[in-house]
């Protein structure tokens, strides 16, 4: 099987559960694999991905991937495996943090 990657996908977003997060964008990196029966058109992944986090503005990593990880196998019904990692590239001036989903249907 084949799976189809996007790494480095790079944006500002609102994200977080601080107050100075709700108001000023931050840089995120994402990584995403998808391992499906059908094709996945990467840069599709990459606007849907860009939309959505613009729209949800979320609190939490973690809900944003569980988001993802129901939002693309709605969009991909025949999607295995579903991987994403959000970091925040900012937020620590020293590190690179954030939180990661391996998901199998």
């Amino acid at each position: 099987m084949i799976s189809v990657f996007v790494d480095s996908l790079e944006f500002d977003t609102i994200i977080g559960l601080l107050d100075f997060e709700r108001v000023e964008a931050q840089r995120i990196c994402i990584d995403m694999e998808f391992s499906a029966d059908e094709f996945i058109d990467y840069a599709k992944v990459c606007e849907v991905t860009q939309s959505e986090f613009k729209e949800q503005k979320f609190y939490k990593i973690e809900d944003a991937l569980e988001y993802f990880s129901i939002k693309f196998k709605e969009n991909y019904p025949s999607l295995n495996s579903f991987y994403m990692k959000i970091s925040k590239t900012q937020i620590i001036k020293n590190a690179t943090v954030g939180a990661k989903i391996i998901k199998n249907y």
